[in-house]
């Protein structure tokens, strides 16, 4: 798998991605955004704990993510049962 080039808090990395490179991109710049967001809303100045901040933040976005969906799965089931109950009667 082929690398593409990417930028993230100055740093010039290689990274690859089974979605491909336009992807490794968009994920990239996330990151980079993630972390100028933090570095701008805090007196953190240390890359090691602006990086650890960016990883927080986007694990509890993910953690919510799958909750919702998790949620949503069930909402869903709960739909479907109602609606082959009343189609059965």
């Amino acid at each position: 798998m082929k690398g593409v080039n990417v930028e993230i808090m100055g740093q010039q990395l290689t990274v690859a991605s089974d979605g491909g490179d336009e992807w490794a991109r968009t994920l990239a710049a996330a990151v980079d955004e993630k972390i100028k967001a933090i570095r701008a809303n805090s007196q953190t100045v240390n890359s090691i704990n602006l990086v650890i901040l960016a990883a927080l933040n986007f694990a509890e976005e993910l953690e919510r993510l799958r909750r919702d969906h998790a949620e949503l799965l069930s909402h869903l089931k709960r739909l479907s049962r109602r609606l082959s109950e009343a189609i059965d009667n």
